[in-house]
């Protein structure tokens, strides 16, 4: 699954130093807005280019928001085929029945092909909804992940802005202590990678699902009643 960071728009100077503070991890350790606009513009490089790489995270978090709801789309039209094709099974259950109750031989091998082309068309729709939900649960997870590294862009940003401040020699820099942004910079990377294990977990999942869906494929399963439709 490709993971590019896309370049954002970058703003004005002051909303870079302002970044959201929405979404900023709350810290005891805290640099205030008027202290950062006292800082020399040309002092201000690495608070710029944190800014910079928390807007790209930002912009991560709606990517993936909307990769989520096309593939619960996805998963949707799977679900409706399925049905479709368990429909379609069922019909064709009951005409072999009705052709076994006659005793016409041609009849009743011709229904028991049907039937048969009916449940390979299931169990082909089956694995495509199971694939479908993988994938949904592999992009709200790369969700969550992108919130962590939003959260670690926040983190950076702050400290970046807490460097600036404290180069500056503003006296209530020194009332703050450098440990706790680094701290809470290590913090949201330990919470991140551990979100990144869970994502590749379920991205494991989800390949070998779509696998066994095109494997099926291969093997025609699904048959002309199968009318697999795709968004």
């Amino acid at each position: 699954m490709a993971r590019r960071m896309y370049l954002g728009v970058a703003g004005t100077a002051l909303l870079l130093l302002g970044g959201c503070a929405s979404h900023r991890a709350s810290s005891s350790a805290k640099v205030e807005e008027e202290w950062v606009a006292r800082v020399p513009p040309d002092e201000l490089g690495s608070v710029q280019q944190a800014a910079l790489a928390e807007e790209q995270a930002r912009e991560q978090i709606t990517r993936t928001q909307v990769a989520r709801k096309d593939a619960e789309a996805a998963k949707e039209v799977a679900q409706r085929n399925e049905e479709a094709a368990k429909s379609r099974h069922a019909a064709a259950r009951l005409a072999l029945k009705s052709a076994e109750d006659t005793g016409d031989s041609a009849a009743i091998e011709q229904a028991q092909a049907t039937a048969c082309t009916a449940q390979h068309a299931v169990t082909l729709a089956e694995a495509e909804t199971a694939w479908r939900d993988d994938a949904v649960t592999t992009l709200k997870s790369l969700e969550d992940m992108r919130q962590r590294e939003l959260d670690v862009a926040d983190a950076q940003l702050e400290q970046a802005r807490y460097e600036a401040v404290n180069a500056n020699a503003d006296v209530r820099a020194k009332e703050l202590n450098a440990g706790d942004f680094a701290s809470a910079v290590a913090d949201a990377r330990r919470k991140a990678s551990e979100q990144q294990n869970q994502v590749d977990a379920n991205l494991q999942r989800e390949e070998q699902a779509k696998a066994r869906w095109q494997q099926l494929q291969e093997q025609g399963y699904g048959g002309s009643g199968s009318q697999q439709q795709h968004p």
